[in-house]
């Protein structure tokens, strides 16, 4: 299993999943090899780690097989006889468009790391090198009309502005 996973904002948005929907396809997400552009998925192991039973995962499996998006289930069910077989149409659509190519994953990656780290979007944020807290800090001991010059936007940690204004309006 891994511990990064790339979200779908077309899928995020659908309000036609339910919680366990939702949860299950993140899950089959995780388990999408992007080097080879498949997916691994047991229904044992999706029923173990959300603590449901099998019958309440295959019904969620074949609900999200109901669900398109750009006319692309989320989940395709193959029966291969012994066993069934899953495919992640939608994710793998949204892969490719990312840049993954089947087993050159490389350019992907690096157009992923190019596009958080800015130089995708060339933005320049108001202090760049502070993290967080350090931002906190800086934000707090500034005058008041600096920092009310300052938009949220501007800065790498928006929410770093928020928790400054709450401080600065308690003291």
């Amino acid at each position: 299993m891994s511990n990064f996973y790339l979200s779908d904002p077309k899928v995020l948005t659908e309000l036609k999943l339910q919680d366990d929907d939702f949860r299950i396809y993140s899950y089959c997400c995780k388990q999408f090899n992007v080097k080879n552009l498949t997916s691994f998925i047991r229904l044992v192991d999706i029923a173990g780690q959300f603590q449901l039973s099998l019958e309440q995962v295959q019904h969620s499996l074949v609900r999200m097989t109901r669900i398109r998006i750009d006319s692309e289930p989320l989940i395709k069910i193959k029966d291969a006889g012994k066993y069934l077989v899953f495919d992640l149409p939608r994710h793998r659509t949204f892969i490719k468009d990312l840049g993954f190519k089947r087993y050159n994953s490389s350019k992907g990656w690096k157009l992923l790391k190019d596009h958080i780290s800015n130089k995708a979007t060339n933005k320049t944020y108001l202090y760049p090198k502070l993290d967080q807290y350090e931002l906190e800090e800086q934000l707090v001991k500034l005058p008041t009309a600096e920092f009310k010059k300052i938009n949220k936007t501007d800065l790498k940690y928006p929410w770093s502005y928020e928790n400054a204004k709450k401080l600065r309006a308690s003291n």
